[in-house]
């Protein structure tokens, strides 16, 4: 018996279906923390936090290695919904180091000048 005609039957066999690969699930869990974590911190707001600098950048770090995941995964797994599973963990993983890198990159410099402004205002000691 296929494995396709084991959970689309009828009777006994209907109610057995493969089982979703724990692994997976941890994956897009994580993927899927990344992203949220990334959107709360990106979020616009009234001024520029610089201290969510730093952790963009481990958040973007963690996209980056959540990506390697995904495909060092995608060649384990050979099962269709697995695959497409798998790619949208990588999307999100991707959108989460990209958006990550560009808001670092972009605000890196002028938080850069603050700190060297308040850096001249203060007295020496």
């Amino acid at each position: 018996m296929r494995q396709s005609e084991r959970w689309r039957g009828k009777g006994e066999n209907a109610l057995i279906r493969p089982k979703f690969p724990i692994r997976l699930l941890v994956t897009g869990i994580l993927c899927l923390g990344a992203l949220v974590a990334s959107a709360w911190f990106t979020r616009p707001g009234h001024g520029i936090d610089c201290n969510r600098l730093a952790l963009l950048t481990v958040l973007a770090t963690l996209g980056a290695f959540l990506m390697a995941i995904c495909f060092r995964q995608m060649g384990q797994h050979k099962e269709r919904a697995s695959r497409w599973f798998l790619v949208a963990c990588l999307v999100m993983a991707a959108v989460t180091l990209f958006t990550d890198f560009r808001y670092v990159r972009r605000y890196r410099g002028l938080c850069v000048e603050v700190q060297q402004m308040q850096m001249q205002r203060s007295p020496n000691k």
